[in-house]
């Protein structure tokens, strides 16, 4: 297990647990990344701009520190 922002482009991983208060926990579930749901990592921006990552076919752009407290399981 790692965080979203360790995952490589263009894995999948299955959502584990989310590291933040309500706030931040209400905002992610308010863009489909909760506990359970599979994401993929599509791009990582250069010079530490954001992550595009895919859930449940929509692109979200999420920011590295959001993005580093997202802990995810690679899935095959």
């Amino acid at each position: 297990m790692g965080t979203l922002l360790d995952l490589p482009v263009g894995v999948r991983a299955q959502v584990m647990s989310l590291r933040g208060g309500f706030g931040l926990q209400r905002h992610l579930a308010s863009l489909g990344i909760m506990p359970g749901k599979i994401v993929q990592k599509i791009t990582t921006q250069p010079m530490g701009g954001p992550i595009m990552i895919e859930v449940e076919g929509a692109r979200i752009a999420i920011g590295r520190r959001m993005a580093g407290r997202v802990i995810v399981r690679r899935v095959t």
